[in-house]
């Protein structure tokens, strides 16, 4: 693990292109290295200050450097920020003479390792940070800041009061029980282990995991055969990803593309048509690929041919049991799309989308892969929705985010209350304060103390040199 006592070093800015670079540097002799080769003494006080740094004889860099005495600080320790407009060869010269004043190279994580050891941050706000910095979406980023926002550490400081209650009253009641004092009766006990299992059980069911919420959103085109599904995903993805044909059935496996909509990424599956009764096995198991697809994705998008005459067919396939039972409209939403639409005339589209209104009982949106007609309109219907049902919706703001770690550590806790509320029906009095115990020191490794040095480890290996 990393020594604390030492002061580090890093850039912070990270490895692009832009001229303005971000050098930060922590520990007890932070203003003394810089004070080596600075032309000016530095305040010991928060503050903005200019500086000239001495980089050699000849050579002089000014910078901007951002002070702040400990413990107000990230770190909680002293940290100088050293803000300048310098090519990498310029950066490298500083970083030399400030490792040659008696700095070190800061590891992966380092810096907010040490905000975490100095109590500035919690675990899970440590975990938080990392994901900040590694989110690629607004997925990920959103639910990175739910996971920083600390009302886990308030739920779970409740419960862990709740037990720690409990424990005094059993373990008080063990030592006194030669005098024939009850300080907290069985009947009691056990509505306190109720109690604190319920508030388990509601973080554990009410919880959305940071990695639900930053996994990237599927989406299903489905439909009944040669409904334009494949040169739909062709049009929306930009490129030829799935086999076009005018013979029905080309399309056998569901397919998955990447589709970008503006910092709101979705995973689109392409499947194979949707038969009634499958005449052979390939159907069959077409068929089943195409069910599963709809199961697992956020959002379907139903295509239906706007130039045929009979929707027979395509209402069976949204009315059969199958759909039904992986598509409950009332929880997952779907979008209605009528294909090959420039092969009619605006009036004809016009009373051809009444027509599926009134057969289907849904709004139907007009596509076209030959005009282009609707394809905006689509992805952005596509990316409200996604956005509605992901980490911005109303529903996830009222969940508290957990990691897959977190989810764990509330599970062996779970476990131990119900083990102790066992052992206190049978009249175990010192077995439950053991299993009471065990569910503290479980919930500690929530945010604080007892973390095994591995864990700790994979954490910060994960942050990027300088945070």
């Amino acid at each position: 693990m990393y020594n604390i006592d030492d002061t580090i070093v890093a850039v912070s800015s990270g490895s692009t292109p832009a001229p303005k670079k971000i050098v930060r540097i922590t520990g007890d002799k932070a203003f003394d290295c810089l004070e080596s080769f600075a032309e000016e003494k530095l305040p010991r006080k928060r503050t903005v200050f200019p500086a000239t740094l001495k980089i050699t004889d000849d050579f002089f860099v000014r910078a901007v450097l951002y002070i702040f005495v400990c413990p107000n600080s990230y770190t909680g320790q002293n940290l100088v920020e050293i803000h300048i407009f310098a090519c990498d060869d310029a950066v490298q010269s500083l970083l030399s003479e400030i490792t040659s004043s008696g700095c070190r190279f800061a590891q992966s994580g380092e810096f907010t390792y040490r905000a975490y050891l100095n109590a500035k941050i919690n675990l899970s706000q440590a975990e938080a940070v990392s994901q900040i910095i590694s989110s690629s979406n607004e997925y990920q980023l959103a639910a990175a800041q739910k996971l920083l926002g600390g009302s886990l550490e308030q739920t779970i400081t409740k419960i862990k009061n709740d037990i720690l209650e409990l424990l005094s009253l059993i373990e008080a009641g063990l030592d006194f029980g030669d005098e024939d004092i009850e300080l907290i009766s069985k009947k009691t006990a056990l509505e306190k282990t109720k109690k604190i299992k319920t508030s388990l059980n509601k973080l554990i069911a009410g919880a959305i995991t940071y990695e639900q919420i930053a996994a990237a959103p599927s989406v299903v085109i489905v439909g009944a055969p040669n409904a334009g599904k494949s040169s739909l995903l062709n049009a929306l993805v930009g490129e030829n990803r799935s086999i076009v044909s005018e013979q029905a059935g080309t399309t056998r496996d569901v397919l998955q593309h990447w589709l970008k909509l503006d910092n709101c990424d979705c995973v689109l599956f392409d499947t194979a048509g949707l038969v009634i009764e499958p005449a052979d096995i390939l159907e069959r198991l077409a068929n089943t690929a195409a069910l599963n697809a709809i199961e697992t994705s956020m959002l379907i998008i139903f295509c239906v041919d706007i130039t045929k005459d009979d929707y027979s067919e395509d209402i069976k396939i949204l009315n059969n049991t199958a759909w039904a039972k992986a598509h409950p409209t009332n929880k997952k939403p779907a979008i209605f799309t009528a294909t090959k639409s420039d092969l009619l005339n605006d009036k004809q589209s016009a009373k051809k989308i009444e027509e599926l209104k009134n057969i289907f009982n849904r709004d139907f949106l007009p596509v076209s892969i030959k005009t282009s007609t609707g394809l905006e309109v689509l992805k952005q219907t596509i990316r409200q929705t996604i956005i509605t049902q992901t980490a911005f919706s109303s529903q996830a703001a009222d969940k508290t985010t957990l990691t897959a770690r977190h989810l764990q550590i509330a599970n062996e806790a779970m476990k131990n209350i119900g083990d102790a509320q066992n052992e206190l029906k049978n009249n175990n009095e010192e077995i439950a304060a053991v299993f009471l115990r065990n569910a503290l020191a479980c919930l500690a490794g929530f945010d604080a103390g007892h973390i095994d040095e591995a864990i700790l480890d994979n954490i910060f290996s994960k942050f990027c040199i300088g945070k």
